[in-house]
């Protein structure tokens, strides 16, 4: 079966970034915002009517949340456990689907983590996403000219974005219910981009930065590991862009 990118937002983001499928990420790691550069806010009051989205929404019955992990995967997973169909659907949805759509976090949460699962339950590999903390400070003033011009985008004098891997496994897919892995996965990104709007620019900049937020990555996956699902977390690459200069910590 041919490796399907898949995006998860826990809830602030549209997509907390492509769901990295397992333990392979070349080419597949969500984008961040051009450095310095604020992306527009799209909105929309035309709901998602797609073939696609009525084919996955069908799939959020009443109490979803409060089912197994594994009776859950198992009421998407077809009777010939090609899940590829579904794979394509969840690709074509969240290409399109905005934050304020009431199925917004079960597409882009609670399918995505489950695709992710049963793709890597096929493949006998770990199961993963990707995902970057950012930060944004010191916008530029706008030129003479531009204080008119529609969607134009903010420019920042400090932009930082560090790219880490969460990687977890469910233990006890019996015991842990869907509500309970999706709270998980949403506390573990909402509490390490806190810990980063805590720090100051100096901070962010230091050479040890890419340490330090693993150190932190692994200490939040400890605190927020259970019996029934266990995270581990590693920084991939952190860049900082400091009004024209640019670090990059691989």
């Amino acid at each position: 079966m041919k490796r399907k990118k898949m995006m998860v937002g826990f809830a602030a983001v549209l997509c907390l970034g492509l769901l990295a499928g397992c333990t392979t990420y070349e080419n597949q790691t969500p984008s961040p915002s051009p450095a310095g550069q604020e992306t527009p806010t799209i909105s929309s009051d035309t709901p998602i009517t797609s073939d696609a989205y009525k084919k996955l929404v069908a799939f959020k019955v009443a109490n979803y949340g409060e089912m197994s992990v594994a009776d859950f995967n198992k009421s998407l997973s077809p009777d010939n456990d090609d899940i590829s169909g579904l794979l394509d659907a969840q690709a074509e949805v969240v290409a399109s689907i905005l934050p304020d759509d009431e199925n917004y976090e079960f597409f882009t949460v609670t399918l995505a983590a489950s695709l992710e699962e049963l793709y890597c339950e096929q493949m006998n590999d770990k199961v993963g996403f990707s995902d970057y903390l950012e930060r944004k400070e010191r916008p530029q003033e706008t030129l003479a000219g531009e204080e008119n011009i529609a969607g134009a985008e903010t420019t920042y004098q400090f932009v930082f974005n560090a790219l880490y891997h969460l990687h977890y496994t469910v233990l006890s897919p019996d015991n842990l219910t869907v509500a309970e892995r999706d709270n998980i996965l949403r506390e573990f990104r909402t509490r390490y981009q806190s810990y980063v709007d805590d720090l100051n620019e100096e901070e962010l900049s230091n050479s040890n930065i890419k340490t330090t937020l693993a150190e932190k990555g692994n200490e939040l996956a400890t605190i927020l590991s259970t019996t029934e699902l266990a995270l581990s977390c590693e920084v991939e690459s952190v860049e900082v862009h400091n009004v024209g200069s640019e670090i990059v910590n691989n």
